[in-house]
């Protein structure tokens, strides 16, 4: 029998995983150590913070800001096409097949889908797609950035989030 918390694991949102995922501590200690090239690009879902840059709300057209969010899309667009083609050749990993396992050992189901996948590449192996029920399933890619701000709730600046908002600055800035 499945314990509740464990219940709850299974139907998490990505945000829900992101705060109790071991991956936000360590990128926290890597940036207050002084290694800051190392972020991880979000969407507008989740907080920004200088190891995890989120796109600009409300930009103006041809804007730094603008393109800053246009090649950060770019990128995450290639990482949602790469989940998608996963999910494809690995069905076991599509939206409404959740792995029915502890979070470790479901790690361990990804790795091994990703790593059957390189060699899949490596060989030459074709993708498969399966045409007849392809059309139209959301694989988690999105062409358009989609904002989700309330106008109406206050504006909560924290320390993190205004150095998360520096350095996206200065990458718009500097390139």
């Amino acid at each position: 029998m499945l314990t509740q918390s464990f219940r709850e694991a299974l139907m998490s949102h990505d945000a829900h995983i992101w705060r109790t995922s071991n991956v936000q501590p360590l990128l926290t200690n890597l940036h207050q150590n002084g290694h800051k090239r190392f972020f991880l690009l979000g969407d507008s879902g989740y907080p920004l913070r200088p190891w995890l840059l989120t796109p600009f709300l409300n930009v103006n057209p041809g804007s730094p800001e603008e393109r800053f969010n246009s090649r950060h899309n770019s990128v995450r667009s290639l990482i949602e096409r790469c989940n998608g083609v996963l999910k494809m050749r690995f069905r076991c990993l599509f939206k409404h097949r959740a792995l029915h396992y502890a979070p470790l050992k479901a790690t361990k189901i990804v790795n091994a889908c990703v790593v059957l996948h390189n060699i899949c590449r490596h060989f030459n192996v074709e993708d498969f797609v399966d045409e007849d029920n392809a059309a139209g399933l959301d694989f988690g890619i999105y062409n358009d950035l989609v904002y989700n701000q309330n106008p109406d709730e206050p504006l909560r600046v924290d320390r993190d989030l205004l150095n998360g908002r520096r350095f996206r600055q200065n990458i718009v800035e500097t390139r």
